[in-house]
């Protein structure tokens, strides 16, 4: 009976070997010795090496700024130039996952601008468990771009200067996007106002105690930046705006919102 028994254990043995490099045999003739392979995303056609590493890149340095996320599942990302028309690009998801990431620019047009974008829509998608509010999420998208950065704050600036901002009441919590696009151009300079006051790391916290924990806006405003509300904040805001957009000079916070809590 123990010889059977032993003999048994080394059949099994034997098939689990066998089947192990059978699999592994597999990978090699899918995954050619040298080829790289994307962590994070999933992408095809002949830049699809170029594109993974772009994408896993762009992955790595958000993780750095603002966190890794606890899950992630990779999903297709495409490069598809001039196909969009007057739209740059999209991420489409759908709880629990993103779906996909477009780019309707080609790849070197891409890197760090509508790539970039629509990457930091995906990668906070699994920061924060979900999507979150639109003039937010855009403004924060904005700010990825660091190609495009300087001229953000240059049009940021002009539409200021020409009257065209709107209230940030009228548009926090819009859910749409407005006719003019203010949504992207006073997202981005409040986005980047509030990372110039506390940090990357700090704005990534703020925004996930304000989808997932807080009571509004103004709770979660005044936990993590001191103020009492959307329009107090405008206020600050539109100095930084008028005296140059510079974040090495904002006023840092000096407070740590677990520790406000508990007063």
């Amino acid at each position: 009976m123990k010889k059977k028994k032993r003999l048994g254990g080394r059949a099994a043995a034997v098939a689990a070997l066998i089947l192990a490099l059978a699999v592994a045999t597999q990978t090699r003739a899918a995954t050619p010795q040298g080829e790289y392979r994307s962590k994070y995303v999933a992408a095809s056609g002949e830049n699809r090496e170029a594109i993974e590493r772009e994408c896993d890149a762009i992955v790595e340095r958000l993780a750095a700024l603002y966190g890794r996320p606890k899950r992630w599942r990779a999903f297709p990302v495409k490069i598809e130039p001039r196909e969009g028309g007057s739209i740059a690009g999209y991420t489409l998801y759908r709880a629990p996952n993103v779906l996909e990431v477009v780019s309707y620019r080609s790849l070197e047009e891409s890197r760090g601008g509508v790539l970039d974008h629509e990457m930091t829509h995906a990668f906070f998608f699994y920061l924060i468990g979900s999507s979150f509010d639109l003039f937010l999420n855009e403004g924060l998208a904005q700010s990825s771009e660091y190609a495009n950065r300087a001229n953000l704050r240059e049009i940021a600036w002009r539409r200021y200067t020409s009257g065209e901002f709107l209230p940030l009441a009228s548009l926090y919590g819009r859910g749409e996007y407005d006719k003019g696009l203010l949504l992207y151009t006073e997202g981005f300079s409040v986005v980047d106002f509030l990372i110039g006051r506390g940090g990357s790391r700090w704005f990534a916290e703020f925004v996930k105690y304000l989808t997932n924990e807080s009571q509004g806006v103004g709770e979660a405003l005044r936990a993590f930046y001191g103020y009492a509300s959307l329009g107090e904040l405008q206020e600050d805001w539109l100095r930084y705006v008028e005296t140059g957009q510079d974040r090495s000079r904002t006023r840092r916070v000096y407070f740590r919102y677990d520790e406000e809590k508990k007063e």
